[in-house]
């Protein structure tokens, strides 16, 4: 399956189908973060994850907002997510995203690409940054 395959069946998924996807990877993902340091550090990598997702084409959609609060069940406001957001897409939090999801084995590295994909087309489009973000993770 090409890149482009897999970005448009996650595109043609529906919302739901979506929705279900990334809760099951992002339990994945949590579990490989907490396995791999401690709890406090692991949430901390966990919201930069999320953050560089987000924040990949350079702007926090309120549909990234709502998806990602049934995704992970915060209470965050939308202000609270957009800070948390801006804070994490910096090049040194990037760098150190990039540098786990390269280290983890190949079935978590799935679900770090899954999750990421779910998140970036939960609006039903993925941005030409979203595209090249998430294509240095397949590749």
């Amino acid at each position: 399956m090409t890149i482009n395959e897999i970005y448009q069946a996650y595109l043609d998924a529906s919302p739901q189908e979506r929705l279900t996807e990334a809760i099951e990877a992002s339990n994945v993902v949590l579990s490989y973060l907490n396995s791999q340091t401690d709890p406090e550090t692991a949430s901390i990598a966990y919201l930069m994850l999320i953050g560089s997702y987000v924040g990949a084409d350079g702007a926090v959609q309120p549909a990234e907002y709502e998806f990602c609060k049934q995704v992970f069940g915060f209470d965050f406001s939308f202000d609270e997510f957009y800070d948390m957001v801006s804070a994490a897409c910096n090049e040194e939090n990037v760098e150190l995203i990039d540098n786990i999801i390269d280290s983890a084995p190949a079935d978590v590295k799935f679900n770090f690409v899954s999750l990421g994909i779910a998140i970036c087309a939960c609006n039903g489009t993925l941005s030409v940054k979203e595209q090249q973000l998430l294509a240095k993770y397949i590749v």
